[in-house]
């Protein structure tokens, strides 16, 4: 196996995903580097994300999540409120029978740890090298161009996000739109008066107009985010961008419907448009269902965004990108790779996608919840297909979303080991 990881693996993408793979090879004794196509600089605090058990589990066993965890707003409820500022759901999701907290914090935090872990293990990252083209693929290995060189690797990983170019190698696949449109700033929590303080909790108001939801960014819960998200006709990229830019647009579009808000959602909306330089917008894309994440030989393989971007609402982007990169590192180091790599890599590939698509479903469960309160009453009434039971990340938090399940992957892909 030594002579197989001569040239090492190329991750095309240093964000959480590509961090994390790198750690995670790095622990089980594969050689490998990350190409960045940006600098160092270009890391920037925009809001947070939310780790779960599952994604907890990861980090912990990369020895990342212990610097993390007194930096991040730790709880163990979700709350929903009316607009009679009542508690209409509390549901508890227990360190007992998870394992983990779930942990709230900047994503930037999570970035800077991780690469702080790569620094002191020695796993380079290359920055201001952009991945132009694959050159060739055979049995053997990748050759690939960076910038003006071209380079080799006995495995390249494309951890490149929604718009991934390795991903373009592989499948002709682009991001389609949702039509959901997700605005957010971020507001002192104090400059609400709050009802109670289940608000500063993860917190979901839902009122005639539509839904705010609230989670505190840092440990103390004195930084809050607030979002809310409605149809939106797409924009190219270009207009996504000039919108971001566009404060007063931003404002205009938080305040919509103001009137229609209780005392509290109205509270929330001025707190926010005091802030415009903080808002910004997340339209929700995803990837279409591809046949498979790696090439033919097993060389070339995606992993995260570029593989199975999916809505904030799921409250999972990160927690499956570090759930693909833990489970991509088991499987590279123990299997029969000169005899077994792309028929292991479609059992990887089926294992993950199961639970991708429970994903994507509990995620448009949330946003059916975040609509306005006339739409959520007619398909209440109109739903008569037996869909009920389906999860929302808000609600009974389910073994099969946190449990990492290594157990079943490691029985799959025994027929594959040396």
């Amino acid at each position: 196996m030594s002579n197989f990881w001569d040239k090492g693996v190329a991750i095309i993408g240093a964000g959480l995903g590509g961090t994390a793979l790198a750690l995670a090879l790095h622990q089980k004794g594969i050689p490998c580097r990350i190409y960045e196509t940006r600098g160092p600089e270009a890391d920037v605090v925009s809001s947070g994300i939310i780790i779960t058990p599952n994604g907890g589990k990861v980090l912990h066993e990369l020895g990342a999540l212990e610097g993390l965890s007194s930096r991040s707003f730790q709880f163990e409820h979700y709350v929903f409120k009316n607009d009679k500022d009542e508690t209409t759901e509390k549901t508890a999701v227990p360190t007992d029978l998870y394992g983990y907290k779930h942990h709230r914090l900047y994503r930037i935090i999570i970035l800077q740890q991780l690469k702080t872990l790569l620094a002191q293990r020695g796993v380079v990252i290359h920055y201001n090298s952009k991945f132009e083209r694959f050159v060739s693929e055979t049995a053997e290995g990748v050759r690939f161009q960076i910038n003006e060189n071209v380079e080799e690797a006995a495995i390249v990983v494309g951890a490149d996000g929604i718009h991934s170019t390795v991903r373009a190698y592989l499948n002709s696949a682009v991001p389609e739109y949702t039509g959901i449109l997700s605005l957010y700033g971020h507001i002192p929590a104090s400059s609400v008066a709050w009802p109670d303080q289940d608000f500063l909790n993860a917190c979901t108001i839902q009122g005639k107009p539509g839904s705010f939801f609230l989670v505190p960014e840092v440990a103390d819960a004195s930084d809050l985010m607030v979002g809310t998200q409605f149809p939106f006709p797409e924009q190219d990229r270009r207009g996504w961008d000039a919108m971001t830019a566009n404060k007063a647009q931003l404002t205009e579009l938080f305040r919509k419907n103001y009137s229609q808000w209780h005392a509290t959602g109205a509270s929330i909306v001025d707190a926010v448009c005091k802030y415009p330089d903080t808002l910004l917008i997340w339209p929700f894309y995803k990837v279409p269902v591809m046949p498979t994440w790696s090439s033919a030989t097993g060389r070339v393989i995606i992993i995260g965004d570029a593989a199975h971007a999916m809505p904030a609402s799921s409250g999972q982007g990160l927690n499956q990108a570090l759930e693909d990169a833990y489970t991509l590192a088991r499987l590279l180091s123990s299997i029969d790779l000169q005899s077994s790599l792309p028929e292991a890599l479609g059992v990887w590939h089926g294992w993950r996608q199961t639970k991708v698509d429970k994903i994507f479903e509990m995620a448009m469960a949330t946003n059916l919840k975040r609509l306005p309160e006339a739409e959520r009453l007619r398909l209440s009434q109109a739903n008569t297909s037996g869909d009920e039971h389906v999860e929302t990340m808000d609600s009974t938090s389910p073994q099969w979303l946190f449990d990492l399940h290594l157990d079943d992957l490691d029985a799959a892909l025994t027929q594959f080991t040396e």
